[in-house]
């Protein structure tokens, strides 16, 4: 299950984890991207359906995911082409982020991650970026994520993947298939 924004009491752990992270190939972010993410975290903590979830070795935090709830009609702004017709005037959940510090890797931590971060969500779909570069791109391939779009600009190579989100409980589940 997803955390509340409480779990951030500690934001500069999460910096700590993002930028351990990022600084690896084939991002090769520095200190004052790190600082950007730490921003950016806070402000999104503040949005209403924000959700992470962690996990931890021992005291230390050692990976994260976390998204926000994006209204109906909502597509990332740098989307080279609209939304797909699947996800149009849908509300949507967008996970932000997805980091596992490289010595805990390898230990399902990154699906169990995911899996706790969408649990439960209301929306339709997930959506998320992925650097054609990294090898994250095909794990999420593999977990049934699909190409939803292209983003534009800097970094080049960034894919938007969606993910159908199972809720059977939903009378207009059905008429998603079409």
């Amino acid at each position: 299950m997803s955390e509340p924004g409480s779990a951030l009491l500690h934001p500069g752990e999460f910096r700590e984890v993002y930028h351990r992270v990022y600084r690896e190939p084939p991002y090769h972010e520095g200190a004052a991207e790190a600082d950007g993410f730490a921003r950016q975290l806070a402000g999104h903590a503040a949005l209403p359906g924000f959700a992470v979830a962690t996990v931890r070795d021992g005291a230390a935090l050692t990976g994260f995911a976390y998204g926000v709830h994006r209204e109906a009609g909502w597509w990332h702004p740098r989307a080279a082409a609209p939304a797909p017709r699947r996800l149009r005037c849908r509300p949507l959940f967008y996970v932000y982020e997805l980091a596992v510090v490289p010595e805990a890797r390898g230990r399902g931590h990154g699906r169990r991650l995911l899996d706790r971060l969408l649990a439960d969500r209301t929306e339709p779909y997930a959506v998320l970026a992925a650097s054609a570069k990294a090898p994250a791109r095909d794990m999420y391939r593999r977990w049934g994520w699909t190409g939803a779009g292209r983003l534009t600009g800097p970094p080049h190579g960034v894919d938007l993947l969606a993910l159908p989100l199972p809720l059977p409980h939903r009378p207009d589940r059905q008429a998603e298939t079409a």
